[in-house]
Order: structure tokens, then sequence, then C-alpha cells
């Protein structure tokens, strides 16, 4: 019979094997607009089960934690945030010239630096505390830095100019983030108080780490589905504003009709 361990385990294996479905339905169907966003969710999930999968492992066959499979599922939480950016990037697909260049190119490579720079920090502390607690300092900072972008987003003046979809996706941000920010405070204490092993209680990890994660990963998943058509509205769009820059203009002499820009 398997442990309560264990049993969390399979959980975040199925759920994540479920979850990566949608997640490449989304990433089909929000087009070049979406990849960012929907491949981090891809990747999310692949991380997971191979994380979660050689930690299901290492307590099944010896009844220890495996440390490079901490080092996986700490790994993997960096595409919560990494689709965030890809997300919000969406979001602002049609006021973007209105934005801040933070809130763009700029802003994606300053947030992917500091990131990546707290996991790659965190993921080679393999034998260092020190380093660990570093990189969990700075993904933080990571996040607060993708926090600010988003809050930033919402409250860009041209907002009401956004399509609808767009919207929803910004929403779906605006309530997710605060569960990353669970999640990643979750992480640190981890870090500080008992290194990579998993030695909090099991409720702990339930409700401060597996549960806002597949929360996060739920709301990203729904928003990306409701808003599936959001490249076919964005195109949509596009065609009726040519259109609209055109007038027909009539000539009595001939009786043609010109088209002018």
């Amino acid at each position: 019979m398997a442990s309560s361990a264990e049993s969390l385990e399979l959980t975040n294996i199925a759920f994540y094997a479920l979850a990566i479905l949608p997640a490449i339905y989304c990433f089909i169907k929000h087009g070049k607009h979406g990849v960012l966003g929907w491949l981090y969710a891809i990747l999310m999930c692949g991380l997971r089960l191979a994380g979660n999968g050689m930690a299901y492992h290492a307590l099944s066959t010896t009844g220890k934690p495996n440390t490079a499979a901490s080092i996986i599922v700490g790994i993997g939480m960096s595409p919560l945030l990494f689709a965030a950016l890809g997300i919000m990037r969406e979001s602002n697909v049609s006021i973007q010239p209105t934005l801040s260049p933070f809130l763009g190119f700029v802003g994606t490579v300053i947030a992917h630096l500091v990131i990546g720079g707290g996991i790659g920090l965190a993921a080679a502390s393999s034998n260092n505390p020190t380093l660990l607690k570093v990189g969990m300092i700075v993904f933080a900072m990571g996040w607060l830095i993708v926090t600010a972008f988003v809050v930033l987003s919402f409250k860009a003046k041209a907002h009401s100019r956004r399509l609808s979809g767009e919207k929803k996706l910004l929403l779906a941000l605006i309530v997710a983030m605060p569960l990353v920010g669970i999640r990643v405070i979750y992480a640190i204490v981890t870090a500080f108080k008992y290194g990579y092993s998993s030695a909090a209680s099991l409720p702990i990890q339930v409700v401060f780490g597996t549960l806002p994660e597949f929360l996060i990963m739920t709301i990203y998943l729904l928003a990306g589905i409701v808003t599936r058509n959001l490249a076919h509205d964005r195109l949509k769009k596009s065609q009726v504003t040519d259109t609209a820059a055109y007038t027909s203009v009539s000539d009595p002499t001939y009786g043609m009709t010109y088209t002018n820009v």
C-alpha cells in the first residue's frame, strides 16, 4: 500500500498528465501571440511529470526523498512565472504600442534573467544550502517583477481598448499571482528550514505547495480555453480596421466608384 507521500506524488503525476492536454490545446489555438505563455505551461507539466515521477520512484524503492527529483520539482516552479509573462504579453497585444517598453520585450528579458538566475543558483546548490537560499530569494524577486508588470498592465490607460479575450487573460493573472506568491514563499521557507528534503508535514505540503500549483494551472488553462478564439478575434478586428480605412468615392462623370485610402 502506498504511503501518504507516495500518494501525493501520484496525485501530482495524475494532475499534470491531464493538464498537459489542455495546455497543448491552448498552445495550438492561441497562435503566434500565445506561443510563449502556453509553451511554458506545457513545460511546467513536463517538468512536474518528470520530477514527481522520480520522487515517487525514490519513495517507493528506498523510502527516502530524491535530491535530483527535488531539484527538478524546484525548477518546475519557474514555468509558472514564465507562463504568466507570456500570457501577459498576449493580453497586451492590442495596446502594446501604448505601453512602456518594460511591459514588452525589455521587461520580458529582464524578468527571464532574474527568474532564470534564481533557479540556476538553486539548481547548482546541491551541497550548498547558502546558494540554495540565495537562489530562492532571487527567484522571489522575479515573482515581484512579474506581479508588478501584471498590475501595471491592468492599470494601463488603454485597458478598455483590449479585446474581451485579452481582458480575461489579464484578469486570470491578477487572480493567479497571489497564489504564485504563496507557492514561492513556501519554497523559500522550505529552503531555509529543510533544504531539499520534504520534511514538512504532509498537510503543509498539500496546502502551501500542491494546492496552489493546482489552482494556478487550472486558472491558466481555464482562461486559455475560454479565450481559445482570441487569435481569430484579433484577426477579425484587424480586417475590420483595414476595411474602415477605405472610403468609396463616386465619380459622377463616368459613373464609377473609386476606393481611396
